[in-house]
């Protein structure tokens, strides 16, 4: 079986493991665990930020930002789809007591008139807005990567409102290796990233920011039951699955090649469209009359296990434990499938 539902289902290297038992402990909530000091003031440095927090998991990172940039009543203005506003279970209405405000995107990239206009809006009538959060990359559109210029320009304006931007980075270094900008912290408030999407480590994320803030943030982990003792058992993955990072372009070419195929020769009038935007995705979308569970199911029996995003859209993701070697199999038994369909 394939598993091509996430890159969260990948299992960590031998290599990996072995790091854990390796690893230099402390008591991390005496900041004296050297393991996981190491990985932050590391991760620290590579996106320009002060400081870095090690924490559970991207929910944790986005919504101790959250906590942090807002005060109960105001708002954040994100993409509609975003995952900080619709995957999260409501954490930002529990914890912060903020609301959104979608803001219009094209693949994540938002419009900063219409940012601005909302701005300015929000004034009189309307709630106060504190934050802007963007997603990079851009799960709903199909992992895009957002463009550095637009990250400037986006933070160019958060400034000049005296407005907060976060990132919400789950899968940052695909944007990363692909553009090659990472100095994140010289325009960006604060920012999170998975060690447990592409990286390939089982758990954790890294969240950035200003010593002021990571000093507050780490207060917030405590409240959130996010305090750990030796932790660098974690972190110490975390870290080895990070110096492999890029490999992570060795899953957009896999992608690529599965799609480049199935735009040649795929020929169902039941679906819509194949997409790919450039990193480890791809979306089949069937068309309105269609059910896509039907379609998933007949994935599975041939060995391909996929899952849906959105109504009619299903997502192949490409990772880690999928060889090169497979993508020719892949590839035919997702034809195969679709003739089936």
């Amino acid at each position: 079986m394939y598993d091509l539902r996430s890159d969260t289902v990948t299992k960590p290297s031998k290599e990996v493991i072995q790091s854990a038992l390796d690893a230099e402990l402390g008591d991390d909530e005496y900041i004296e665990d050297p393991t996981v000091n190491n990985l932050e003031n590391h991760c620290a440095e590579l996106l320009s930020f002060e400081k870095g927090l090690f924490v559970s998991s991207g929910l944790m990172g986005n919504q101790v930002s959250l906590l942090i940039h807002n005060e109960p009543g105001t708002e954040v203005i994100t993409p509609h789809d975003s995952h900080i506003k619709n995957y999260e279970h409501g954490a930002a209405a529990f914890l912060s007591r903020v609301q959104f405000r979608d803001a219009q995107n094209i693949d994540g990239e938002v419009d900063l008139e219409f940012i601005e206009k909302l701005i300015l809006k929000s004034k009189i009538h309307k709630p106060q807005i504190k934050t802007i959060s963007i997603e990079n990359t851009h799960l709903a559109s199909g992992g895009s990567v957002v463009s550095f210029d637009s990250i400037k320009s986006l933070s160019d304006l958060s400034r000049r409102h005296d407005l907060k931007l976060h990132v919400d980075g789950a899968r940052i270094w695909h944007a990363i290796l692909e553009d090659n900008n990472k100095n994140y912290g010289d325009y960006c408030d604060s920012l999170t990233f998975c060690f447990s999407k592409a990286l390939g480590a089982p758990i954790g994320s890294m969240l950035l920011g200003s010593k002021e803030f990571i000093k507050e943030a780490r207060e917030y982990r405590k409240k959130l039951g996010g305090g750990m003792r030796q932790v660098g058992v974690i972190a110490s993955m975390a870290s080895k699955a990070l110096e492999n990072r890029e490999c992570i372009l060795e899953d957009h070419v896999k992608a690529k090649k599965v799609y480049d195929f199935l735009v040649i020769n795929l020929n169902n009038e039941k679906i819509e469209s194949v997409v790919y935007k450039g990193t480890n995705m791809i979306f089949i979308n069937v068309i309105s009359e269609e059910d896509p569970n039907k379609l998933l199911d007949i994935f599975y029996k041939n060995s391909i296990n996929a899952g849906l995003i959105g109504d009619k859209s299903i997502r192949l993701v490409l990772h880690k434990d999928i060889s090169s070697d497979d993508i020719d199999d892949i590839s035919n038994r997702l034809l195969h499938s679709s003739s089936e369909f």
